[in-house]
């Protein structure tokens, strides 16, 4: 009996979450109206009354203005009936970090990014350092725009490495010294009394993709992010896939040859293996802070060394996609790096080679795409995790 009223409000909890999700969903598109939630949610429409009368008195929403439909509806004296979020109630903090930076964004209620820095990081910064610089940049940025920490849904964190998103843990980033089963979520929300969400960048940015690049609600997008080595992550129905016990896909190691070149996880002929060496051949740097970086102005102007190499890159890469989709069986690939032109590059490659095979098991070729990243991809992926986590 005593389980009965924390019961009722959980559930009273639970309703009310998913009205402020349709009200939030329909932010850019002119409001929503308690009828049409009483029709999408099945919710009575007294419940739905008394929800949408609790998120105004929380400043979480408030009457649209300016509609056509608004501005009939005062003519009639009524009071307005389609609401949409205020802007300014919540807020998100989404941040990236990896060998070469850290990047922060402050995200309002609405979405829009109000605050974004960035800072490079020296090679020889520990784990424990880098954490220390994360906590500073958010400290600094709740202080610099004077947010009311009570409004802060939460934070949002795109590590590199392979990640435990269940325990918010780095479970291994090789390029940063001490980052081995690290604590990340429980020493920043010990730290900043905020709660943490910790993924991997790959994932954040693959999130943002889908999201905001007019992907169908039921496809399925396979992102290879290529930086200073090579990730990849599965988003499917507007869920990041994740492995049975809670981390982060490492599509960078997947195999390409077991007797290739060594590879940083202690095995031979890793995918990220093979795109090391081939990287070796036009740059003296063994270990850029971005793959393939000084081929970018060589592939402008036709260098055929840059083409050949950027062909044998393409292969590897298929050959990886190949594994992939027989797994998981994507209907698009995204191919993401800081050039724009090495992309290109890779996608063209890729898509030579699917184009020229025959597959028994694929009734259809996946689409292949290409972007230069940007840091709004990965801060705005995270902190949507973070938004998604409250909503639910």
């Amino acid at each position: 009996m005593n389980s009965d009223p924390l019961r009722a409000i959980d559930i009273k909890q639970h309703n009310q979450n998913i009205i402020l999700s349709y009200i939030h969903s329909a932010r850019n598109k002119g409001g929503i109206s308690q009828s049409e939630l009483v029709a999408l949610t099945g919710l009575k429409a007294p419940s739905v009354f008394r929800i949408f009368n609790a998120l105004e008195e929380q400043e979480l929403i408030r009457p649209c203005e300016g509609s056509p439909v608004q501005a009939a509806e005062a003519k009639k004296g009524r009071r307005p009936s389609y609401y949409t979020i205020c802007p300014d109630a919540r807020y998100t903090i989404g941040v990236e970090f990896w060998a070469a930076c850290i990047s922060l964004g402050v995200f309002n209620f609405n979405g829009d990014r109000i605050h974004s820095t960035q800072i490079n990081l020296p090679d020889w910064l520990s784990a424990e350092q880098i954490v220390d610089k994360i906590v500073l940049l958010i400290r600094s940025a709740i202080e610099v725009l004077g947010l009311d920490r009570s409004r802060i849904i939460g934070i949002g964190i795109a590590a590199p490495g392979k990640v435990d998103v269940k325990e918010g843990r780095i479970v291994f980033y090789h390029r940063i010294s001490g980052m081995t089963n690290l604590p990340l979520k429980q020493e920043l929300e010990k730290r900043l009394k905020l709660p943490v969400l910790v993924h991997n960048n790959c994932s954040a940015i693959a999130y943002y993709d889908y999201k905001y690049n007019a992907h169908e609600d039921n496809d399925s997008l396979f992102t290879f992010l290529f930086r200073s080595g090579v990730n990849g992550s599965m988003v499917s129905a507007g869920k990041i896939y994740v492995t049975s016990n809670g981390t982060t896909l490492e599509a960078g190691h997947l195999p390409i040859s077991f007797d290739g070149p060594q590879c940083s996880c202690g095995l031979k002929g890793c995918l990220q293996a093979y795109m090391f060496e081939l990287n070796k051949q036009f740059s003296q740097e063994s270990d850029s802070l971005s793959l393939f970086e000084s081929l970018e102005k060589p592939l402008e102007r036709g260098d055929p060394k840059a083409i050949q190499i950027m062909e044998k890159a393409s292969f590897y890469l298929y050959t990886a996609m190949k594994s992939v989709i027989r797994m998981l069986g994507p209907d698009s690939f995204l191919i993401t790096s800081p050039n724009l032109g090495v992309a290109n590059a890779l996608k063209d490659g890729v898509i030579k080679l699917f184009e020229n095979e025959s597959d028994i098991f694929q009734s259809s070729k996946p689409s292949v795409l290409a972007r230069q990243y940007d840091t709004m991809m990965a801060q705005r992926g995270a902190s949507d995790l973070v938004l998604d986590r409250f909503f639910s």
